[in-house]
């Protein structure tokens, strides 16, 4: 019933961007990676369009945001904020990457293309997508979900 009413939502807040979506071309498709089949499309908006995946970690239970940007029609992953320390989280910066501490925890800041995004987006684990509100990925109708900008090929090439 609940996973229902988060996908009704969802979809109510995709139609309410649609409009836009005409507009900028720029969208955020999320398909069902085994069918390959659409879901849900999202407007991305700005030069450089940005959102964000956030979960919890599957041990620690602790909050885990990954940041995205679109850029020249890819996806790159900028940065990765989590709190604590464990297993599968980064303990050091790798080549041109940066590992900024802070009171709320850890950010990896990266600039890591990132070919195909597929997740298998769980509700134990509060899979969520941000952009324009906080939206729920984990469906009833998908096991791995894949999100794939199109039409965006005109942003930014940072």
């Amino acid at each position: 019933m609940i996973a229902r009413a988060c996908a009704a939502a969802f979809g109510l807040a995709v139609a309410l961007v649609a409009s836009h979506a005409a507009a900028t071309g720029c969208m955020l498709e999320l398909r069902e990676a085994r069918a390959d089949r659409l879901l849900e499309r999202i407007a991305l908006v700005g030069p450089e369009p940005r959102f964000s995946i956030a979960f919890d970690h599957s041990v620690l239970g602790t909050g885990v945001v990954d940041e995205y940007r679109v850029a020249a029609g890819r996806l790159v992953l900028e940065a990765e904020r989590f709190e604590g320390e464990g297993y599968g989280l980064p303990y050091t910066a790798g080549p041109g990457e940066r590992l900024e501490r802070d009171a709320r925890g850890s950010r990896l800041v990266l600039d890591r293309p990132i070919d195909r995004l597929v997740l298998r987006a769980s509700a134990a684990q509060r899979t969520r997508l941000l952009l324009d509100g906080e939206w729920p990925l984990a469906r009833p109708d998908a096991v791995s979900i894949e999100l794939r900008p199109v039409g965006c090929e005109d942003t930014g090439t940072r």
